[in-house]
């Protein structure tokens, strides 16, 4: 997978090659918007993650121009707490997803895998060996899957019970493996549902098992 990384912050810009490199990703960089898209125009790239706001050409301009250049483009925007209402906007305008400063390493690498699990499910012939499909090769994560398809749902101790797990630790292990991916989200009631990703993966699953 291919991500392109444009901040003009020379530290947090090295920062995200780092973190995304060891995740293995193949991970390039541009200092400025300009530089960014020439890139965008010259390579082909899962994910381009671009701040919002640089001087001369912003994230929003990196945003429409990518789109534009590559309508399957998939754009992250970084951005400050005090302009999400602006990250809001460059949703709907066609970015995949958006991330706040300051960042936590997890959140980057889960809204990573996010982007790049819908961006795999537009190319339905490669979903048979995606890293993501593979998160529920494991039984005890595959059969959460199909529970909370089944209850939509579930609380922790809802799963435990119904899945007769008896060591709480090994299904909080899986249940954050399967977060990692995208695949199932907890809201702030502590209450476990399929994202829409869990549920395409699923249906692939029992498409595949057909």
């Amino acid at each position: 997978m291919k991500i392109l990384v444009i901040e003009d912050d020379p530290k947090m810009r090295s920062g995200l090659v780092e973190l995304l490199s060891e995740e293995g990703y193949e991970v390039a960089s541009a200092e400025n918007g300009q530089r960014g898209l020439e890139a965008v125009k010259s390579n082909d790239y899962d994910v381009v993650l671009t701040d919002l706001i640089m001087p001369g050409i912003g994230g929003m301009d990196v945003l429409r121009e990518a789109k534009r250049i590559k309508p399957r483009s998939h754009v992250i925007l970084i951005t400050a707490f005090a302009t999400v209402e602006n990250a809001v906007e460059a949703m709907k305008a066609g970015a995949s997803d958006y991330i706040t400063k300051p960042f936590k390493v997890d959140e980057v690498q889960t809204k990573i895998r996010k982007v790049i699990a819908e961006a795999e499910f537009e190319q339905p012939t490669s979903i048979l060996d995606s890293h993501f499909f593979k998160a529920i090769s494991n039984p005890i994560r595959k059969d959460i899957v199909k529970l909370l398809d089944r209850d939509r749902q579930l609380r922790f101790t809802d799963i435990k019970n119904q899945l007769h797990i008896d060591d709480p630790t090994k299904l909080s292990f899986h249940l954050r493996i399967l977060k990692s991916y995208g695949i199932v989200e907890q809201d702030v009631e502590k209450v476990y549902s399929l994202t829409n990703n869990g549920k395409n993966i699923l249906e692939k699953l029992k498409t595949t098992n057909s």
